[in-house]
């Protein structure tokens, strides 16, 4: 009886997985590897994207509103999750009962055994300028539910800052503060026992501190890469988005063992991570701004954000540049694609799958929050199409198995 009622639990769930499944085809662009397809969510920028072992997306997050926009504190922001099979071309949303708050300038990443790991952001309801420090888990494979993980970062709410997977652990690097601004901090998450570590505190590492960036671990797991992003001046309150790239060895990661490697084509600041399995790091999207950017009116101000935000000179990315991490860098950045078919943007999502495709979702056109986008795209063969090796390498960085 037990295992009846368990096969009758599955087909349930199947069905109403079924139902729930929004179709959307793919479109093939004459003379271009390009595939173009359009997702059931309302428009928006910032969701995280996470790869699942099976080949399909998690989709988290976001926000579709005007940056200061009503209340400061919100931007319109969704806890939505959605799944997305690339293959059957389908949509499901897993939004109900997802018990974290609305946020964007989250991070989510994925281990081995589609554990999706959840974290930060912005910003607490009824709370002007509180970020959130929690840390949220599920596995929609397992079918474990949403859960908050017992554990307290060794520093306030923040966002924008990137994680990124070594072996059992989660490394966490820079991001925003409401009490100190853009941070260089470096600390690690065991998901062992849930330990946190600093490996560096603020201030202590040779680079800026930086939001919005980028980091990325080697596929042999020995290296640490921090680029790109955006740099508050303490001094001048001027903002200047960034172009450096930094590595540090590791598993020590020693504050002064930072060295400065070839820089990004230009300077840009919010840009997805994607690794191929060949072990090519890839940035695509972003955007950037003058170097002399300063905000007049404090986060205070709604409007004065608004104003803001909407007078900056604001240029928008549709290129693809790549470095190769299985030699730690030492070539340096080059470009794949100088111009995508793809409109130019900001903050969307993007994730590499299992079979190699590169699949990238929404974002924004515009500096201030609005020009949001509902646009899938996808590169079928990302590697061969933008003549890297196709060779896997092994992933040390990304294993859990221990576990």
């Amino acid at each position: 009886m037990a295992v009846v009622a368990k096969f009758r639990r599955h087909l349930v769930l199947a069905i109403i997985a079924t139902l729930q499944a929004h179709v959307c085809a793919w479109d093939h662009l004459p003379g271009s590897h390009w595939l173009e397809s359009e997702a059931p969510w309302e428009p928006h920028t910032g969701s995280v994207a996470v790869p699942l072992q099976n080949g399909s997306v998690i989709l988290t997050g976001g926000q579709a509103g005007e940056h200061g926009h009503g209340d400061l504190h919100c931007y319109n922001c969704t806890n939505e999750v959605w799944s997305f099979d690339p293959v059957a071309e389908s949509w499901t949303n897993l939004s109900d009962d997802v018990p974290w708050e609305p946020r964007w300038g989250h991070s989510a990443v994925v281990t081995k055994d589609d554990t999706v790991w959840l974290m930060f952001g912005c910003c607490a309801p009824g709370q002007q300028g509180v970020l959130f420090n929690d840390v949220w888990a599920f596995n929609p494979t397992y079918e474990h539910t949403w859960h908050k993980v017992p554990t307290t970062p060794p520093f306030e709410g923040i966002q924008a800052s990137s994680v990124v997977i070594r072996h059992n652990e989660l490394w966490v690097v820079g991001g925003w503060s409401t009490e100190r601004g853009t941070l260089s901090q470096v600390t690690v998450l065991a998901l062992a026992d849930l330990h946190w570590t600093v490996k560096s505190d603020h201030g202590n590492v040779p680079w800026k501190s930086r939001a919005d960036h980028a980091s990325a671990i080697s596929p042999d797991g020995n290296w640490l890469f921090v680029y790109g992003g955006q740099h508050l001046d303490e001094n001048t309150q001027n903002w200047f988005r960034l172009k450096d790239t930094w590595r540090v060895q590791l598993p020590a990661a020693r504050p002064k063992a930072w060295k400065e490697i070839g820089p990004l084509p230009s300077a840009r600041s919010s840009s997805p991570v994607l690794t191929t399995p060949s072990g090519w790091l890839l940035a695509l999207g972003g955007h950037s701004v003058p170097d002399d950017e300063h905000l007049t009116g404090g986060q205070e101000s709604s409007g004065d954000m608004i104003d803001h935000h909407r007078a900056g000179n604001f240029t928008a990315f549709n290129d693809i540049v790549g470095m190769d991490m299985t030699n730690g860098g030492k070539d340096g950045w080059k470009v794949l694609e100088e111009k995508a078919p793809w409109p130019a943007r900001d903050d969307c999502a993007a994730v590499i799958i299992k079979s190699g495709a590169l699949i990238m979702f929404g974002g924004g056109t515009t500096y201030n929050g609005s020009g949001h986008l509902k646009d899938v795209w996808m590169l079928t063969n990302a590697a061969a199409t933008l003549n890297l090796p196709v060779k896997p390498v092994m992933h040390h960085g990304h294993d859990s198995d221990e576990l």
